[in-house]
């Protein structure tokens, strides 16, 4: 399951741009808290007991991030470059989180 590696690493190095990001900004730490959640829980399951629905309600999930990425990217004047960094992880995430439930499905 090389796809499920995949998926733990993008969501890591995410987790990683995104409190980089927010820290240089000076986002409260509740804020970080609260966008980090999700991902955090979904790395875990990911890690801890993977199936096919955990991938595919993740990708249902990362289509929000997704939204909040591209209205910073695509609606601020000068956005960062951990910005776009953010909305390229997110857009990999989700490539790679449909297609390891599409894996799970193939190989049951």
């Amino acid at each position: 399951m090389a796809l499920r590696k995949i998926f733990i690493g993008l969501s890591c190095a995410l987790l990683l741009t995104h409190l980089v990001h927010s820290l240089i900004i000076g986002t409260p730490w509740i804020g970080i808290l609260i966008w980090s959640a999700p991902l955090l829980i979904f790395t875990y399951r990911a890690w801890l007991n993977p199936t096919a629905r955990l991938f595919q309600i993740f990708g249902f999930i990362v289509l929000i991030y997704f939204m909040m990425s591209c209205l910073i990217v695509f609606g601020l004047p000068n956005p960062s470059a951990l910005s776009w960094l953010e909305l390229i992880l997110i857009v990999a995430l989700f490539f790679v989180g449909v297609y390891t439930a599409r894996e799970f499905l193939n190989v049951k």
